[in-house]
């Protein structure tokens, strides 16, 4: 096993996309095997994709991008401004107030980094942000995106997961977390607008404007209503629940707002169709990966010699966690979940940990993947729109890291933190 672990990441090294390493190495583990052929390989890379919830992957996606095509982001970052905007440092509240609410629309981190990235960042260079500062505090925010329900993470985990997760459960269990996070961003931009003199909110609070704003917002913020509320009152599942997202994110755009036109809406099923593609590639590869582990008793061996250094469900949680981070250095979040979760699942019961509570923690580590150099792929998107180099924004996201990595130990270690709406709605 050591053999192929070493090839994986030599290969990975050489620049090849972890979805076809994974393959590669899948395929030469069965040719070195004298238990296995390779007749299996078409059943078992199919079957990594081969079901009906992961359905709900591109219609999350499709609804979100629907809705910004449909200039919904302009409302809701209006609704911010009229929130958080008079704070000093109002911009970058704005950012994350933004953040908050878009990432509860698209359920895709890397979509909220892109089209708040747009939109905000450069506003917040003219108005005398560091350019390096505006491009940590939008990729930072993004991580909100994958946490608040709902979250196109959460249901790719519920699938590898192999059973026992809840989507419903799982969603409502991000919803206090990723707010958590938006709160710890803020708390930072506070601390930090005085000593490095950030510029000062314009104008002031005012309850008409703050209503007048919500109204203009209101469409786009009931997607998160409609699509928990119907799963959680068991109207309709998942997948269900993508397909009301799209059909009302066009009824919206078409024939309330009049923003859509059939080429965005063109455009909206090939972003779909291109971000999916990608999600689903490796998870067939990673089904046969998690195959073979599984079939060589990989995850049962490792519990078992792990056992006498892990005293605690919390303790498992944390070597998760630092896991997930030194993974995500070097690959994308989602391909290092998709890649562990089949081998930390079977040891987590072992060591007496909720599975829900084990995938909250997973989802909520991976996205830090999205702000860690040096793949940093948020920070990748958006310093062009900074105008900054790399460098420059790895050195802002440093405390903007801190303070999301606080709340995912907070989760870890005080987990009613995160499982008291389910439990309170009935899970």
């Amino acid at each position: 096993m050591a053999i192929w672990l070493t090839v994986f990441f030599v290969v990975l090294a050489l620049g090849v996309p972890v979805a076809f390493t994974l393959g590669l190495v899948g395929i030469g583990m069965l040719l070195s095997s004298d238990r296995m052929s390779l007749d299996v390989l078409p059943t078992v890379i199919f079957g990594g994709m081969d079901s009906f919830p992961l359905l709900a992957i591109p219609l999350f996606i499709m609804a979100g991008d629907l809705l910004a095509r449909s200039q919904m982001l302009d409302q809701m970052i209006g609704f911010a401004k009229a929130l958080v905007g008079p704070l000093p440092g109002g911009l970058a509240h704005v950012n994350i107030g933004s953040s908050m609410l878009f990432g509860g629309v698209t359920g895709v981190a890397v979509a909220d980094t892109a089209a708040v990235g747009s939109t905000l960042v450069p506003a917040m260079v003219k108005e005398g942000y560091k350019p390096g500062f505006a491009a940590a505090i939008t990729a930072a925010s993004s991580v909100m995106g994958a946490i608040i329900p709902p979250s196109v993470a959460m249901l790719i985990i519920v699938y590898i997961y192999g059973g026992g997760l809840s989507v419903g459960k799982l969603f409502l269990a991000g919803a206090v977390p990723g707010i958590l996070i938006g709160l710890a961003l803020m708390l930072t931009v506070a601390i930090m607008a005085p000593l490095r003199g950030f510029p000062r909110g314009q104008g002031s609070w005012s309850l008409s404007e703050i209503l007048r704003e919500f109204r203009g917002a209101a469409l786009g913020l009931m997607v998160p209503v409609i699509v928990i509320g119907g799963i959680i009152g068991g109207w309709f599942t998942a997948t269900e629940a993508g397909a009301i997202a799209v059909a009302y994110s066009l009824l919206v755009g078409t024939l309330i707002l009049r923003k859509l036109t059939l080429s965005d809406i063109g455009a909206a099923l090939l972003t779909s169709a291109k971000m999916s593609g990608v999600v689903f590639i490796l998870l067939a590869t990673a089904k046969l990966i998690a195959w073979l582990l599984v079939l060589n008793g990989i995850p049962q061996s490792l519990a078992a010699a792990l056992e006498p250094l892990v005293s605690s469900p919390q303790a498992f949680l944390v070597g998760t966690v630092v896991l997930l981070l030194l993974l995500g250095m070097v690959m994308e979040g989602v391909a290092a979940m998709i890649m562990v979760v089949p081998i930390l699942a079977p040891m987590a019961v072992r060591f007496g940990v909720d599975p829900h509570h084990l995938a909250l923690v997973v989802v909520m580590t991976v996205q830090v993947a999205l702000i860690t150099p040096p793949v940093a792929l948020g920070l990748f998107i958006v310093a062009p729109f900074a105008g900054c180099s790399l460098k420059e924004a790895s050195i802002e996201v440093v405390p903007l890291i801190a303070a999301i990595a606080s709340i995912i130990l907070l989760v870890v270690f005080v987990p009613d933190v995160a499982m008291w709406l389910p439990e309170a709605l009935g899970y």
